[in-house]
């Protein structure tokens, strides 16, 4: 397989992997802006970048897995599901009473939950991405390291402008974080 990568065909596939994995991650670098703005420590960055490369990487995977007739029936849905949980995440946090704060150790671990659950929600559309890996005969492996590592990208980049514009918008970061949440769900319905 070493000597194929390199191969035109080989070098073709990894860049239409990586343009196939930069429309897939777009969602992932939009909605790691909004948990950027809760300025999270580098490790917290780092995990969050990681949870979302691993989901990105394996739900196309699962799709392929799971058989076309199965994920051709929940992928449609899923796309929707992952839109509505987006939007109930992002009313919530433009809704949330500023006063409403737990114990900081409470937060820590909803924050960590809270990562978790929305990076399922915005890569449950990538089950049918599976199918069109399998279209154009990409070796799984390759595939799931592609989109994982540019999602990884992306995350660490709308990390990093959450943090900016979290420093620099003078809103709370739960307010800013759910107009985003919004604005990523508006780009997954409409786009």
């Amino acid at each position: 397989m070493g000597k194929w990568i390199w191969s035109r065909e080989g070098t073709s596939l990894i860049w239409q992997l990586i343009m196939f994995g930069l429309a897939m991650g777009a969602n992932n670098g939009l909605a790691s802006v909004a948990l950027g703005t809760s300025q999270l420590s580098r490790v917290q960055q780092w995990r969050t970048a990681l949870i979302f490369a691993v989901f990105e990487a394996v739900m196309p995977v699962i799709g392929m897995v799971i058989g076309e007739s199965i994920a051709g029936s929940i992928g449609g849905k899923a796309r929707w599901v992952g839109i509505a949980v987006l939007v109930i995440m992002g009313i919530y946090s433009v809704f949330k009473r500023d006063g409403d704060e737990d114990e900081a150790d409470k937060a820590v671990k909803a924050k960590g939950a809270s990562i978790i659950f929305l990076a399922v929600a915005l890569s449950l559309d990538n089950l049918t991405v599976g199918f069109g890996v399998g279209m154009f005969d990409a070796p799984l492996a390759l595939a799931a390291v592609v989109f994982g590592l540019v999602s990884l990208l992306m995350t660490l980049a709308g990390l990093e402008l959450g943090r900016y514009l979290g420093k620099r918008v003078n809103i709370s970061a739960d307010k800013l974080s759910g107009v985003v949440l919004l604005i990523v769900a508006c780009v997954m319905a409409f786009v």
